[in-house]
Order: structure tokens, then sequence, then C-alpha cells
């Protein structure tokens, strides 16, 4: 026969247990929205490569409140297309500069007659193009990180949109992560990129 000790002790047991268990589905169901993402691409890769690419990318226009997150992204493109593809790519520099402005993200929201202006202004054959719609941390039982990028492809000679893509994604919770904002951007710009990832030439220097 149980003792009233040993019943209270069963019950705080299976209240333990329970508690333990809804624990854990929590954290589970945590961690899966955590890292959800969103990612469709349209892409032309054998025209995209097919010739010599002279490109500018032009610091992509800012959606979010958070401030020259076009810039930022834009930079991070420019760095996976200068590892990944065999490009010529004009200097962020030299670009700003053409375009006699000190901004650090586009005043206005990019277009295809816009792109195709500027991309004759500049005298490249190919101008790449984009916007930020999230880049910041969003609530949760800790902040994590949530960035959304589109990004465009254009041919100035066919006047053609080669490449259209975007992703959004949602990061993992970092507790001593000072830049998982910026991470997060370097990974969803990695997979925009990779499509069109192309073997460098050994000994080509631009």
């Amino acid at each position: 026969m149980d003792t009233p000790i040993f019943q209270i002790l069963r019950s705080l047991y299976k209240k333990t247990t329970y508690f333990s268990i809804l624990l854990l589905i929590l954290i589970y169901i945590f961690l899966f929205i955590s890292c959800a993402s969103y990612h469709q691409q349209f892409i032309e890769k054998d025209v995209i490569i097919s010739q010599d690419r002279h490109v500018a990318v032009l610091p992509f226009f800012n959606l979010t409140a958070y401030p020259h997150a076009g810039r930022i992204v834009s930079d991070l493109i420019l760095t996976e297309l200068y590892a990944m593809t065999n490009f010529r790519l004009m200097d962020q520099t030299e670009v700003m500069s053409r375009l006699n402005t000190e901004d650090e993200d586009m005043e206005s929201m990019m277009n295809r007659t816009m792109a195709l202006k500027i991309g004759k202004m500049l005298k490249v054959n190919t101008v790449i193009y984009g916007s930020v719609t999230e880049f910041r941390y969003k609530r949760s039982l800790n902040e994590v990180p949530v960035v959304s990028i589109s990004i465009r492809l254009l041919d100035i000679k066919s006047k053609r949109i080669l490449w259209a893509g975007s992703k959004a994604a949602v990061g993992r919770t970092c507790w001593f992560c000072e830049d998982a904002l910026t991470r997060l951007a370097q990974d969803i710009a990695h997979d925009l990129v990779q499509p069109i990832k192309a073997k460098k030439d050994e000994g080509i220097t631009y």
C-alpha cells in the first residue's frame, strides 16, 4: 500500500516527466521554425556563362529600417560572384562614383528600364540589381535574425532578365553572436549565387 509520501513523489515524477516531454516538443518546434526558409529562382545559366560578362553590381534597394542593408547585401553578392564566377566585376567605388551618389543604398526601387539605362552609362554588358525586404532581428524566446533578398541579372544587349531569384530565411538563435544577421545574409547570398557558379580559369586576373 502506497504511503502518502510515496504518492506525492510519484505525482511529482509524473508531472516532471510530462513537463520534460512538453519542453522537448517546444524546443523542436522552435528549432524547426527558426530554420525556416523560402527560396525561388529562375535562371538561364547556359546563356549567362556563354559569353564574357562585364558586370556592375548596383547597391540594392533597401526596403527595411536597417541602415545601409542594401549596400551590405550588394557587397556580399559581389564577394560571392568573385568567388564563384569568371565575371569581370566593376569595382563598387567606381560604380558609386559614376552614379554620382554618396548614398549607401539606391534611392528608388530599380526596374528593368532604369537598370538598362545605368548599364549603358557604366558601359557594361550586364547589370545585377535587387532589393532587401527584411534585415532585422525577430523577437522570439530570444532574438533571431531574419533576412529576405531578391536579385536580378539583366543582359544589356538583349534587354532580357537572365537570372531572377529570391530567398527569405530565419536563422538560428545565437546568444553570443553579434553578427548573426550578417552571417545569415551571407548564407543567403551564397545560396542565390550558387546556381550560376562556373569553374574559375586558372591564371586569369581582372
